[in-house]
Order: structure tokens, then C-alpha cells, then sequence
């Protein structure tokens, strides 16, 4: 590798070529400028050179933070999945863009990443923009199905504007518009708390804490391409994330959920949901051709989760997150009633029936939002005057239900979907309180089980008994 150096005006520059561009196999070749001397121009020509053989070259390159994000995005998103890539669109649109995205790449060190890192902390959240839908009021229609029976008005249950009644040849209400159902008072209650309640003005730690992922990663790429001397971001100081208990139902409170959701029409959700502990992205992604009710097995493939709002397909959280789930007699039953109501309806709605392929959906097949899963789980759970968790507390709620049955935990991390057994473990075992107190009663029973165990402790603090003198 040969470099030379040149005058031009009054500044001296250097130059040297590099390897060809891989795709095109076009000449490349790394410029300096800017020096006083000849002798300061070849002793950086020297450095950029080492620092080329050793993979540390910079190239001259004045990239903002924001474009070099994007450019890294677009350049790797064949390589990730579509959800992560459209999380780190957001983080750097959201959290990194407007602090520094106007800043050289060059100049970022660990003090100016951690300053945004503070100020997401503090005032970092934006406030999601609600979006516009037009929602035209319902009409009383009269539908038959292609056997002539009539079919109950639409829209269906999933609106709150459902009509369930038949109507006559000359009923008056046919093409009126259907009268929105009042909410129940404790969920009107609930509603106006929500709306009285103010979100805070500062992120989540642990956005912060995935924001400052995603920028470390940039940064590796960024020191391979060049663009960086090195991964500065490792020289932050990202926030610590709180630990937060864990909720958990136990046995007899998940068989009151399931008594309360007997007539909810995805009560056979609800019973997968109890009885395997899946993930909601999961349960919303179950295929029904992937369930053989002969075998009493469920296929774990596609999953579909939410991102920005949107629901995007995905294949698994985890290696072993796509895998064959053994279905138990009642869960098996539950599922064939399901999919025995959704040939009906699919018979009844012909043409209009929208099949997706999902083996939990509305009436006409459509599939429904993650969110909207969420939302009904929560109704359903204060219907029955449960306590407040997360429907993936409903999964924490089965393994450690797993867990206190004294299941192998090979077969309930395979079952759960868990990377490998050291994470279940780590994640369950800390909160064995049976364990635990069987680690305690057998240690005392040998540190206490000698000399110790005839003597009678005294009831006063001063350790003297009355036979003591």
C-alpha cells in the first residue's frame, strides 16, 4: 500500500487507495486534507494507513448521526427481523434524531450520548397520535344464509352496537340505526379513571436501555465501515432498570377466570392460554391448519406482533419458540367446540367470510388485533373481581404453577418456549418458597439436631432459667 501527498493553495493533502468496492469492484481511496506542512500531511498519510491495515480506519466522512442511522438500517434490515428493525426505526425517529441527529458521527463520544440519555429520563415520551377512523352508526339489516335461514344483525359482538335479535317481514326497526350499548358502570369507572390519568412526562428505563442497545450496535458497524475510530458508546452510562415483582395467579384463581370466561367467544383461547402458558403474539398467530385435533397437538410457527400500532408477522421470540405443543383432554375439547363454530360461521357468511387463516378471529375471520386480546382479557378478569395482572402474567401464573408441582424443568422450559433450562430456572426457581424452606428445615435439623435440640429456650431474654443457680 503506497500513499502520497500534494499541495493545493496553501494546505497539503494526502492519498492512498484501499481494497476495490466489494459489489461493484470499483477503485476506492481514502483522502486527508487540511495540513500546513508536507511532513504533517505524510505523517498522518502513515497513520490512516496503519490504523487501515489494523481495521481502524476513519475515513474523512462528515455523516450525521441521523443519516448514518438510516443508511445503517437500511443496510442491514435483510439480516434482522421486520419487528426489531421497525422498533429501532422508531427509537432513533423518537429518541436519538432530535438530540443529536444533526451532530458528525465523528464527534459522539459516551458524555453526548449520556445527556439525551437524561433527558429521555426525564421528558422523553411522546405522546401516541390518535388515529382518525370513521365509525358510520349501524343499521338493522336482515341477512340469510345461503340456506335461506335468517342471521342475526350486524355488526357483531366484538362492536358495541350488536343487534341479536330476528326481525320480522314488517318490523319497523329494519334499516334504523342500531343504539350503542351503555358500558357497565364499574367499566364506565374505570374509563373515566383512565382518562383523569396523566401519563408521566419521562421514558421507561428500560426504553432508555433498548434506545442505547440499539445505538451500540450502530456503533460496532459503524467502527467496521469506518465511519467511527471505535464503539463509543460503550463508554456510556445507561440507566440501571428497576426490578418489579412478578404478579401471578394461583391455580384456583386462573379456574375462576376460566369459570367467568365459559361464555366469552374465545373462552378456547382463554383455556390454551391457561393451560400452556403461550405468549399473546402466540396465541394471536396460531395457524388452524397447524392444530391436529386427532393428535391433540398445536404447531407453534407464526406468531404476529404488534409494532408502532401495526401488526407485523414475526417467527418467534426465542430458538425454541416455534415447536409442537401437546394439548391435554379439555383443552383439546374446548378447541374442537371452537372450530366447530367457526365452520358455522364461515357456512353461514359464504363470500363474506374474510379467511385469514388464524384459528382465533371474529365472526366474518378476521383476525383480531393483539391489543384488542389484551383489552378483553382485562374486562374479563375485573368481571370475576380478580386481582389486576398482565395477560403474560397468565404465563408466569403456569410455570410457576409448573414450578410448585415439582415439574421437570427441562420439559417446562421446552414447553414454555424458553431459550434453554438455565433461563426458566433463573426466572422461577428464585421464588420456590417450598424449597427453600425444605433447604432451611434440613441444614437447622443438622446445625440444631446435636446438643442443641434438648435445650429449652428461655422465654426471657436474659437466658436464665429458674433451675439455672
Amino acid at each position: 500500500m503506497k500513499g502520497r501527498v500534494y499541495r493545493r493553495g496553501k494546505s497539503w493533502y494526502y492519498r492512498f487507495d484501499i481494497e476495490p468496492d466489494p459489489l461493484t469492484g470499483k477503485r476506492r481511496q481514502v483522502n486527508g486534507s487540511g495540513y500546513r506542512t508536507e511532513r504533517e500531511a505524510w505523517k498522518e498519510c502513515r497513520i490512516a494507513m496503519a490504523d487501515h491495515e489494523k481495521g481502524r480506519l476513519v475515513t474523512s466522512s462528515r455523516r450525521k448521526v441521523g443519516e448514518a442511522l438510516e443508511e445503517w438500517l437500511t443496510r442491514i434490515e435483510h439480516s434482522i427481523k421486520p419487528s426489531m428493525v421497525q422498533n429501532w426505526r422508531n427509537y432513533a425517529a423518537y429518541y436519538v434524531v432530535p438530540y443529536i441527529g444533526q451532530r458528525d458521527v465523528q464527534e459522539i463520544n459516551g458524555a453526548v450520548c449520556d445527556a439525551p440519555y437524561a433527558k429521555l429520563l426525564a421528558e422523553g415520551r411522546v405522546k401516541a397520535k390518535p388515529k382518525k377512523r370513521s365509525s358510520p352508526q349501524a343499521d338493522h339489516t336482515r341477512r340469510l344464509t345461503p340456506d335461506g335461514r335468517e342471521m342475526p344483525c350486524r355488526p357483531y359482538s366484538y362492536d358495541t352496537v350488536r343487534c341479536y335479535r330476528k326481525h320480522a317481514e314488517n318490523d319497523p326497526l329494519i334499516g334504523q340505526p342500531i343504539k350503542s350499548r351503555k358500558l357497565g358502570r364499574r367499566a364506565a369507572e374505570d374509563a373515566s379513571e383512565a382518562a383523569q390519568r396523566k401519563l408521566l412526562p419521562g421514558l421507561e428505563p428500560k426504553t432508555v436501555v433498548n434506545t442505547h442497545r440499539m445505538l451500540h450496535r450502530a456503533w460496532e458497524d459503524f467502527a467496521v465501515w469506518g465511519w467511527a475510530k471505535r464503539n463509543v458508546v460503550s463508554d456510556t452510562h445507561p440507566p440501571r432498570v428497576p426490578r418489579k415483582g412478578r404478579k401471578v395467579w394461583t391455580v384456583a384463581q386462573l379456574q375462576t377466570f376460566l369459570q367467568r370466561a365459559r361464555s366469552d367467544r374465545f373462552f378456547a383461547l382463554w383455556v390454551l392460554e391457561a393451560t400452556s402458558g403461550m405468549r399473546r403474539c402466540e396465541l394471536a398467530g396460531a395457524h388452524r391448519d397447524l392444530l391436529d385435533l386427532d393428535a391433540g397437538t398445536l404447531a407453534i410457527q407464526t406468531t404476529r406482533v404488534v409494532v408502532d400500532g401495526r401488526v407485523i408477522e414475526s417467527d418467534g421470540k426465542t430458538e425454541n419458540a416455534q415447536h409442537i405443543l401437546a394439548l391435554d383432554p379439555f383443552t383439546l375439547a374446548a378447541l374442537k367446540i371452537h372450530v366447530e363454530k367457526l365452520d358455522q360461521e364461515r357456512r353461514e357468511l359464504g363470500p363474506d367470510y374474510h379467511d385469514h387463516g388464524v384459528l382465533f378471529c371474529w365472526e366474518d375471520g378476521r383476525p383480531p388485533h393483539p391489543d384488542t386480546i389484551t383489552r378483553r382479557f382485562k374486562q374479563l378478569a375485573a368481571a370475576a373481581d380478580l386481582p389486576e395482572i398482565d395477560l403474560h402474567d397468565v404465563r408466569h401464573s403456569y410455570a410457576t404453577a409448573g414450578r410448585d408441582a415439582k415439574i421437570d424443568w427441562k420439559a417446562l422450559s421446552q414447553r414454555i418456549g424458553h431459550a434453554d433450562v438455565a433461563f426458566t430456572m433463573k426466572q422461577y426457581v428464585q421464588t420456590d418458597l417450598e424449597a427453600d424452606r425444605q433447604v432451611a428445615n434440613t441444614l437447622a435439623e443438622l446445625i440444631i439436631g446435636g446438643s442443641l435440640a434438648s435445650v429449652e429456650i428461655a422465654d426471657d431474654p436474659g437466658g436464665t432459667s429458674e433451675g439455672a443457680a
